[in-house]
């Protein structure tokens, strides 16, 4: 009995020193409130994409049918929602929507656009998916009020109509929004603790596996990588941007910024400046196109490139412990990490707020943004991520 509580003692000790270390970073605190509201998981859909509304179609058939009789009387209303920026990775152009028609109990969701929209909402795709996100039923109203009035202040709205009087109608679309919480995927800010709580569940559930655990059963590695001169924006407390990863015998811990000094040094590091990774980081490798490869390969030439004075790069990748490649079992744990976190990357750039960015980094990217990207649905220039 006294060893069992002399090893709990010990794992909370060991947490506290963790939760000490990340607590020194502000932007760790103020992430929870958002994260504390949304629905388990990462979602597996973008918002507004055919796949989504498909989902959202057997949602809405299911409360229409179990809401027959309040909506008999409704008429026809047809609501539609336009998400602006969407993902680059998906080839859509500057814009996703969908829209909804009841024609009494009778609904019926399609994809894009239409002129005949009782309500229309316009705003940014990213702040639109991550409100989308929340999950009302079983958490506290309190935090599901928070989130939703620091995400609403992130984005330009444009609204145009209203909805009817019929509060059948609203019962139905805040079960549609719950059911499409959990299958919707978020768009965080890059290398933000809030980004990083997507790369915690992608490893942490991976590891997991059968397929995987058995290969990471002996290995010891930490993988970290930090980024310097963050944006404002982003990060308003100046903290550096990043995350680790820490593999002890089967057991991972993944966590946001520069590696913890009870872990360095680092067995692989990548470590540079935050403003000329972004477009390469939310990159999605599955999804591009041979020009897409080309255009990025230019980029990274200009972009990463030795500075002649310093002879050195934006950004190195070292092993300071000396002990060399990842090992392959935890590879193949991280294997999917770079797509997956880029489909759930939001797409604005600092120099999108910044003017004093250089040009090699300043510049949009066709494979990262579409050429009619619109920065002004988000309002970084004016609040930073946590709408201060």
């Amino acid at each position: 009995m006294h060893r069992i509580v002399a090893v709990l003692v010990i794992m909370s000790l060991n947490a506290l020193s963790t939760i000490a270390v990340s607590a020194a970073a502000p932007s760790d605190t103020k992430a929870s409130v958002v994260l504390a509201a949304m629905a388990d998981g990462i979602g597996d859909l973008t918002f507004a994409s055919p796949e989504w509304v498909e989902a959202a179609q057997q949602a809405l058939n299911a409360a229409a049918t179990k809401h027959a009789d309040g909506l008999k009387d409704l008429g026809r209303f047809t609501l539609c929602e336009v998400g602006h920026n969407p993902p680059a990775y998906l080839h859509v152009g500057a814009k996703l929507a969908w829209h909804v028609n009841f024609n009494g109990a009778k609904v019926t969701a399609h994809t894009g656009e239409t002129k005949d929209c009782d309500l229309k909402i316009q705003g940014d795709h990213a702040i639109m998916s991550n409100l989308g996100r929340i999950q009302y039923h079983g958490n506290d109203p309190k935090v599901v009020a928070a989130a939703n009035a620091r995400l609403r202040k992130l984005s330009r709205w444009e609204i145009d109509g209203s909805m009817p009087d019929n509060k059948v109608l609203g019962a139905i679309f805040r079960s549609l929004h719950d059911t499409m919480a959990v299958r919707t995927m978020p768009r965080f800010v890059f290398m933000t603790p809030e980004w990083v709580s997507t790369a915690r569940h992608i490893v942490s559930t991976r590891a997991e596996l059968p397929e995987y655990a058995d290969g990471i059963n002996d290995v010891v590695f930490t993988f970290s990588e930090e980024f310097t001169d963050t944006p404002r924006y982003a990060f308003p407390d100046g903290a550096h941007g990043g995350f680790w990863v820490h593999c002890s015998y089967g057991q991972i811990t993944v966590g946001a910024g520069p590696l913890p000094k009870n872990l360095e040094p680092a067995d692989f590091l990548t470590k540079g400046l935050y403003t000329p990774v972004v477009p390469v980081g939310r990159t999605v490798r599955a999804a591009m196109t041979e020009e897409e490869n080309a255009e990025q390969g230019v980029y990274g030439a200009a972009a990463f490139r030795i500075d002649e004075k310093t002879n050195k790069g934006p950004v190195s990748q070292t092993s300071p412990s000396g002990k060399g490649p990842m090992p392959a079992g935890l590879g193949s744990v991280m294997a999917t990490l770079h797509d997956e976190l880029g489909k759930r990357t939001s797409g604005e750039l600092p120099s999108d707020f910044d003017r004093s960015i250089k040009a090699e980094w300043a510049t949009a990217q066709k494979f990262d943004r579409s050429p009619d990207y619109d920065g002004s649905w988000v309002r970084y220039h004016e609040v930073d991520i946590y709408g201060e």
